[in-house]
């Protein structure tokens, strides 16, 4: 395998996107507007070249996304020591190149260890902690979910170095913070002034989430149980928390909450009628 850079591009930017993408994937999307980043891309689809007339450096490769993070990064450091942060996405998330440009200006801004967009309502939410706040800017918190983390560069050089690649997707979140310290106060947040959706698993088309055909669930899971053990990694007591939050205007909050609101209306709309399902089979 050959790591391809594009001859033409000449970027001087010191951010970089990576991620492994399959025939679905939404990564050209990521590419309209204002952007300041370089794409990596590692396919791991069966179409010779695809995405790569998009690509700052591209790579044919099967595997998911933090396995193909640490192969690139044991094979070339080099190219990851011009960067002064990364972005790691899953290739099917939904946000635009002046989304991904401000998240690393905000990096930047407030020198964050990690960060992540938070999750627009009409997406999957994973962590409530995630979810967008309309009345906030960005909240101090001591998590990121690994769907689109982005990292300052030195702490993910210090998660690579113990990372193990049997490891896929699940563990990986509290994993990287162990490698961060137990002290995350105002070094992590969750920014809602940009946000981004995740899709939903049903929405994945046919063959459902590419990440199964690497592990089942099941397996990622027990792979995470073992490697708990194998590294002394103590994920009791690993309370999702928020630190504080940085405010919207008053003009601001009230634009959030009126963009959000047909999203949070359904949803909320959808529990009550789910809840009321339950309790009348009971």
């Amino acid at each position: 395998m050959e790591l391809t850079a594009a001859s033409t591009s000449g970027s001087q930017s010191k951010h970089l996107v990576f991620t492994s993408a399959g025939n679905r994937s939404n990564l050209r999307n990521w590419l309209q507007g204002r952007r300041d980043f370089d794409l990596w891309t590692v396919y791991y689809g069966d179409r010779a070249g695809m995405f790569q007339d998009v690509s700052d450096l591209y790579l044919p490769r099967k595997g998911a996304k933090f396995q193909n993070l640490h192969y690139c990064y044991g094979q070339w450091p080099e190219r990851f020591a011009r960067y002064e942060a990364v972005m790691v996405m899953d290739d099917d998330i939904v946000i635009d190149a002046a989304g991904i440009t401000r998240l690393f200006e905000i990096r930047r801004e407030r020198d964050l260890w990690a960060l992540q967009p938070a999750f627009r309502l009409s997406g999957k939410v994973s962590w409530p902690i995630t979810a967008v706040h309309p009345t906030a800017k960005l909240r101090y918190t001591n998590f990121v979910e690994m769907a689109c983390p982005l990292f300052r560069r030195d702490k993910l050089d210090a998660f690579m170095r113990v990372y193990d690649p049997e490891l896929v997707g699940y563990g990986t979140d509290w994993w990287f913070l162990h490698t961060l310290g137990a002290d995350l106060d105002k070094r992590v947040a969750v920014v809602d002034e940009v946000t981004c959706v995740n899709p939903y698993d049903k929405n994945k088309g046919k063959g459902g989430r590419e990440i199964d055909t690497v592990q089942t669930h099941q397996m990622r899971k027990e792979v995470w149980d073992r490697m708990k053990t194998l590294y002394a990694l103590n994920e009791q007591g690993r309370v999702q928390l928020e630190f504080g939050r940085i405010k919207k205007s008053p003009l601001g909050a009230l634009s959030g909450l009126l963009s959000n609101f047909p999203a949070w209306a359904y949803l909320s709309a959808k529990t009550l009628a789910r809840r009321m399902g339950l309790r009348g089979r009971s």
